[in-house]
């Protein structure tokens, strides 16, 4: 874990904080959309809507303010995304599988060290590290089986990734 020096020349433990981006609502999230003709090509019915969500871990000491700065000036289109910090509105996971995609650790995140660049060139210091994942929110009458074997087959790369499965 991350260590910060505090003025006193103490340490204590960076702090991971989320930012959460996803499509405003009433636009179309093409990669969600998308999803549907796949999920219909494994010959699995029932999954009636997708969306996606993708997530930013920040670790550093990090205040309320400079994650807001992160998601509006640069995460999150302000035309066509929102953002929240921590965890998804409720009103977007409320009864849906939620497939959480992440990279193993030691693999190489693009996007991460992109962000991590954007987040140091808006000027944000404190920031120890970005890790990238994305979560899936899939809407219908699937049964976790059919969940599994999407986030399986279509959604994670064994090599490259784990998921989580969890219905709210």
């Amino acid at each position: 874990m991350a260590q910060t020096m505090l003025k006193s020349g103490q340490k204590t433990a960076a702090q991971t904080a989320r930012i959460c981006v996803y499509i405003k609502d009433g636009l179309v999230d093409a990669v969600g959309d998308g999803l549907l003709p796949d999920i219909a090509d494994l010959n699995i019915t029932g999954v009636a809507a997708a969306r996606h969500i993708t997530v930013y871990s920040v670790q550093g000491n990090l205040t309320q303010a400079k994650l807001r700065r992160m998601g509006a000036e640069l995460l999150a289109d302000p035309i066509s995304q929102e953002f929240s910090i921590g965890v998804p509105p409720a009103e977007l996971t409320r009864g849906a599988w939620v497939v959480h995609v992440k990279y193993n650790h030691g693999v190489t995140d693009p996007a991460a060290e992109s962000a991590q660049k954007g987040i140091a060139d808006i000027g944000v210091s404190g920031v120890a590290g970005v890790t990238t994942s994305r979560i899936y929110l899939l809407r219908g009458r699937v049964a976790r089986s059919g969940v599994d074997a999407i986030a399986r087959r279509l959604l994670a790369n064994p090599v490259i990734q784990t998921y989580t499965i969890e219905k709210k």
